[in-house]
């Protein structure tokens, strides 16, 4: 199993908002897409660091008035990223990047927590090779992996 992040767009609040309340908001996702899915984390217009992450604790089917299926995943604790991960190279995130609100992109957490900038977990970018981990990231990966087995 390989714990993946769900990455959307939203508002600046939207994670905290959402931690809250206890769910996220309905996405036009394939089944297959959920799996492994553990976290979901997303940026708002300006921002320029990815600094959290939210559990994701199951995703329960919703279906639209316009008929189609999307999922609603329900939501545990938030966690925060050891620090801030840059964006990094705009050319590279251009069309890849979610700018709206039912977008997203699915990546691997390790990669993520092991990468210097978000557009280095892109195809080609390194991410698809072994990145060397970092010892301040061991321990937060440790807890990310434990609070998913429990759930």
């Amino acid at each position: 199993m390989t714990t993946k992040v769900l990455l959307t767009h939203h508002h600046r609040d939207a994670i905290e908002n959402a931690a809250d309340r206890g769910f996220w908001m309905p996405l036009p996702l394939e089944a297959e897409q959920l799996k492994d899915v553990m976290y979901l984390t997303c940026l708002s217009y300006g921002e320029i660091t990815l600094k959290q992450l939210v559990e994701v604790v199951s995703f329960e089917p919703w279906r639209e008035d316009d008929g189609l299926e999307r999922w609603l995943p329900f939501l545990g604790q938030r966690l925060e990223l050891p620090r801030p991960l840059p964006l990094g190279d705009r050319r590279l995130l251009a069309g890849w990047l979610p700018r709206q609100r039912e977008a997203v992109q699915i990546v691997e957490l390790d990669a993520l927590l092991e990468a210097k900038r978000l557009s280095d977990v892109l195809p080609g970018s390194g991410a698809c090779c072994h990145l060397p981990r970092r010892n301040e990231l061991v321990s937060v990966s440790a807890a990310v992996h434990r609070s998913g087995a429990a759930a």
